[in-house]
């Protein structure tokens, strides 16, 4: 069995490059299955504890029998050759020896904050950048994981870990080296047929994925631009004023100028994934 976990800051074209994995044969997907059950889980969750910190979110019904536990149940009794796993490292809380195998691949996918915060404006503010600040106390906790993971990983696998960037996925070109480096480092043969993919209405329905998120895609669009292309396309970085963003949104610029150390820190390890 090989098992591939992407560990990911939001906007990092992560669920485009879950959609090439997905073709690697006899493979599963588990897509963000984790943070839902952190969120709206029928027990241990934000919702048993803290529901008055969950705001828009506190409206998508939860699904009985739906929690952490039952996660990592059905994760590790999956009879799939190749287990991929999508998710933020956080919401394991602390269960790693009982997640991550010791010959897994764990791949941290980040983006530089400026892009990363700003690809939420303005739709999609009251559903994730304003909740995250409330739920995590800060948009901060999606950088500082991304260490604690790579640090907790190197000790739990035998395979180092490895860093992409999000703009590395930004050419057709760079997304087929990536896919390229993950299936060489999983030791899982690589083909040009992993780097396109069937257009969908919703999520891949190959995918386990958690109900919760299927009824708030629909109603706030995250994956729908992924949803229906067939493959990653050559798309130039847009450029941010952090100056004239702050003139309507400075908690956001303070919070992208917080986070930046973080992110450079995160680029600048060894095991950053070079295209050249």
């Amino acid at each position: 069995m090989v098992q591939i976990n992407i560990w990911f800051v939001p906007r990092s074209r992560s669920t485009a490059l879950m959609r090439c994995l997905s073709n690697i044969p006899d493979s599963k997907v588990f897509f963000e299955n984790f943070i839902w059950a952190y969120l709206l889980g029928d027990k241990d969750s934000m919702y048993t504890e803290r529901p008055e910190d969950l705001g828009a979110i506190q409206n998508i019904p939860i699904v009985p029998g739906f929690n952490t536990d039952a996660i990592i149940k059905q994760w590790n009794e999956h009879p799939a050759k190749v287990k991929i796993m999508k998710d933020f490292f956080f919401t394991l809380r602390g269960r790693h020896e009982e997640v991550i195998e010791k010959d897994s691949l764990n791949v941290f996918l980040v983006r530089d904050p400026e892009f990363a915060f700003t690809s939420f404006l303005p739709t999609a503010k009251e559903y994730f950048y304003y909740p995250v600040r409330s739920i995590f106390l800060g948009v901060h906790v999606l950088y500082e994981c991304i260490l604690d993971g790579i640090e907790a990983v190197t000790k739990l696998s035998s395979k180092p870990p490895m860093i992409i960037d999000g703009t590395q996925l930004s050419t057709k070109e760079g997304s087929a080296k990536v896919v390229k480096a993950i299936c060489e480092k999983a030791g899982i043969e690589f083909t040009e047929s992993l780097l396109t993919w069937k257009p969908t209405e919703f999520l891949d329905p190959t995918w386990t994925s958690p109900a919760t998120l299927e009824a708030s895609d629909v109603e706030q669009g995250f994956f729908a631009r992924v949803n229906t292309t067939t493959s990653f396309a050559d798309s130039k970085e847009r450029v941010v004023d952090l100056e004239e963003l702050a003139k309507d949104h400075p908690d956001m610029v303070a919070d992208i100028r917080s986070c930046k150390p973080i992110y450079q820190k995160i680029i600048n390890m060894p095991y950053m994934f070079k295209l050249d």
